[in-house]
């Protein structure tokens, strides 16, 4: 079996694994806001949310890594071992990042860890989606188009991302007063303007998804 056809078979996955656990969570997500639940049941459906959360952040620092290394076996990506070793680094260290936000134990430091991988995601952001353009013009580094449309498409999956922990600021001390009792008819009222203002980057995400995936079968 060839190196090429394991990596496709992990890059699909990861599409799949990404695109159904985000549609997971947009499910969750309305049983949270539902004010007819009880709180333990809305403590109970959140739990579920952040579970099925897991799996975009697992997918997307593994997406292009892979994707990569596929461009590379194909020979439309020129690119040397170096500089795939380096991608690939990149991309386990930023999931190690993600697993030690979502599992740890410790506040304080997971706050730290927190804010660390909501700046990072800007910074790899410019980089990419600079790389990208230029090699739409220059295409000495990426033979075919359609690969940086990719890459600039997964930028901006990245920024909806950002989008949504934008807008879900206030709704998690919302929460909290709801679970307390307090305040319940405005933390209502917040929660759910929250995830309705979420709502045009959690479409976004999934039509890029979409999209490139028909770049990757060449639908497009």
């Amino acid at each position: 079996m060839s190196i090429f056809l394991i990596l496709k078979y992990f890059h699909i996955l990861l599409f799949v694994f990404w695109l159904g656990t985000d549609m997971g969570t947009y499910y969750s997500s309305k049983f949270v806001i539902n004010p007819n639940l009880s709180p333990p049941q809305r403590a109970t459906a959140l739990q579920i949310l952040q579970g099925c959360d897991l799996g975009p952040r697992i997918a997307m620092p593994l997406i292009m890594p892979t994707g990569i290394h596929m461009g590379k076996e194909l020979g439309l990506i020129n690119i040397g071992r170096t500089g795939l070793g380096l991608i690939w680094l990149a991309g386990i260290l930023w999931l190690i990042l993600v697993l030690a936000v979502h599992f740890g134990k410790d506040e304080a430091r997971k706050k730290k860890l927190k804010n660390l991988d909501f700046w990072l995601r800007p910074i790899i952001v410019i980089g990419v989606s600079g790389f990208a353009i230029y090699s739409l013009i220059d295409n000495s580094y990426i033979a075919v188009a359609w690969m940086n449309y990719k890459l600039l498409i997964v930028c901006g999956l990245i920024l909806c991302g950002l989008g949504i922990r934008y807008h879900l600021t206030r709704f998690t001390p919302a929460f909290v007063n709801l679970m307390q009792g307090k305040e319940i008819e405005t933390s209502n009222e917040i929660m759910k303007k929250r995830m309705n203002a979420c709502l045009p980057y959690v479409y976004g995400i999934w039509i890029g998804l979409l999209v490139n995936a028909a770049y990757g079968i060449h639908l497009i």
